[in-house]
């Protein structure tokens, strides 16, 4: 049996957990709640480029994705 190809459309099944991983990371990295750190995520250009099958940011793990998300937080300074 083989696995369904991953498209636009069907991205979205990898996103949900990804980002509330991201989302607590950054909320205890930054001091704030969980509610707030997932907001941020899902505001940010990290989160859009990780919406993105063709990017295939969400094939990469929990920490490279944090790791880009602070690199744009610290680009914002």
């Amino acid at each position: 049996m083989s696995l369904p190809k991953i498209t636009q459309e069907n991205v979205h099944i990898f996103i949900p957990l990804k980002a509330a991983k991201v989302a607590d990371r950054f909320a205890k990295s930054h001091g704030i709640s969980k509610k707030e750190a997932l907001l941020d995520f899902y505001n940010s250009k990290t989160y859009d480029v990780l919406e993105r099958e063709y990017t295939k940011l969400w094939h990469e793990g929990v920490t490279y994705i944090y790791m880009e998300l602070e690199m744009e937080e610290a680009s914002k300074s």
